[in-house]
């Protein structure tokens, strides 16, 4: 009878641990999704304040709401290869004209990019 105990004791002890083990992995596959979502959040909000910071560099703050939004929407509606390359090359001259003129105020400062 002893010998059935010592074996029933070892398997819940077993068993507990195995519970336990589980337990850790659930709370660290936890710790890893929150700390990508808080990432991608993180991400999200500096695409976001990027995007704001690029609508004043191009001079489209002083546009409502609506003409804004259907000046994007035409874009992306219209947009072939040949319109999205030349868009780029006018925003890239853009974006290093008004970084020239920052550099010449302050030299520490980069041409901007969609990274930042």
């Amino acid at each position: 009878m002893t010998a059935k105990n010592h074996y029933h004791d070892r398997i819940q002890r077993a068993t507990q641990q195995l519970a336990q083990l589980q337990a850790r992995d659930l709370l660290a596959s936890q710790r890893r999704d929150s700390k990508a979502k808080q990432q991608a959040k993180k991400e999200e909000a500096r695409r976001r304040a990027r995007m704001a910071e690029l609508t004043f560099l191009a001079g489209a703050q002083s546009l409502d709401d609506a003409e804004f939004v259907g000046v994007l929407r035409q874009h992306i509606e219209n947009r072939s290869n040949h319109l999205k390359q030349q868009a780029s090359e006018i925003g890239t001259v853009w974006l290093v004209s008004i970084s020239s003129s920052r550099n010449s105020i302050d030299p520490v400062k980069a041409i901007p990019s969609v990274d930042n």
